[in-house]
């Protein structure tokens, strides 16, 4: 198991783990566990049906991290995997990411999702070399986009009927970050 970071709440561990096909069975339970209310937010629940779902998720993107097309970590509290963050959408010329998040509902409200996102961005911006990071959030889902408010990012747009989901179009609100601190893009990657 590879720890990428890792911090405390409270009295529990939080650790940013790379994805390994061993975590299936616990990140499958999660989402059965909130299969409901992640299915409010998240197109993927529905096609988690199964630990075996799961564990081919991983290597998929076990596989599009060795691409260098996502890096995705699992939030796992005091070893036992409640969530899941990543960067997708990666442009390597561009040099931006959108970053996609859930965490299990039994452990939200502690700043697990706001301290993993912030370890997140650093990464990206001082070791990736990342400008921008965008966030989309659907425009009903207040706790998600409470988070990139509370790091800084800025409201850029929203999106009209943005996504076709349970039979209706949904608005998307996109957030960005811009690194300030390496916008001379000379000095990047030297």
């Amino acid at each position: 198991m590879f720890v990428f970071n890792h911090f405390n709440v409270d009295d529990h561990r939080i650790s940013l783990l790379l994805p390994e096909k061993d975590q299936a069975h616990a990140l499958f339970q999660v989402v059965e566990a909130d299969r409901d209310e992640l299915r409010k937010w998240m197109p993927w629940t529905d096609d988690t049906k199964s630990e075996r779902a799961e564990a081919k998720f991983i290597k998929y993107i076990q596989g599009r991290m060795v691409e260098g097309k996502v890096f995705m970590l699992t939030i796992a509290m005091d070893g036992v995997p409640v969530g899941m963050i990543d960067f997708h959408n990666i442009d390597h010329a561009d040099r931006h990411a959108e970053v996609g998040y859930w965490l299990s509902s039994r452990v939200q409200g502690r700043g697990i999702m706001t301290r993993s996102l912030k370890l997140m961005i650093d990464h990206g911006f001082k070791s990736m070399g990342l400008h921008k990071i965008l966030i989309q959030v659907d425009s009903g889902n207040h706790k998600s986009d409470a988070i990139p408010k509370r790091l800084g990012f800025s409201k850029e747009a929203v999106f009209k009927e943005q996504i076709y989901f349970h039979g209706e179009y949904r608005d998307f609100v996109e957030f960005g970050l811009i690194n300030h601190v390496n916008s001379d893009d000379s000095k990047i990657g030297k």
